[in-house]
């Protein structure tokens, strides 16, 4: 069984409406996060050779740099397929 969780920031930027700007748009510039997290299990013999790995990636989008809720992402896995020497 596998287990963890990490932490990914990123900078934004979009263009947003805005009446009052000169051209009726302005930039929107912040810093966000994701936290994903894992559960999975892993098959691999200790002497080495193939190897799986099927995973649950659920993730949160940290909205650092304005007032919106986190938002939550279920929907996320992945399978690995190797060999281990």
């Amino acid at each position: 069984m596998e287990i963890g969780t990490g932490l990914t920031f990123y900078a934004s930027r979009a263009l947003v409406f805005n009446p009052d700007a000169a051209n009726n748009f302005q930039e929107d510039k912040s810093l966000e996060a994701i936290l994903p997290l894992r559960i999975g299990y892993r098959y691999q013999k200790p002497e080495g050779g193939f190897f799986f790995r099927v995973g649950y990636t659920p993730a949160f989008n940290l909205f650092l740099g304005s007032e919106d809720s986190p938002k939550f992402h279920p929907l996320w896995g992945g399978i690995s397929l190797g060999k281990s020497f």
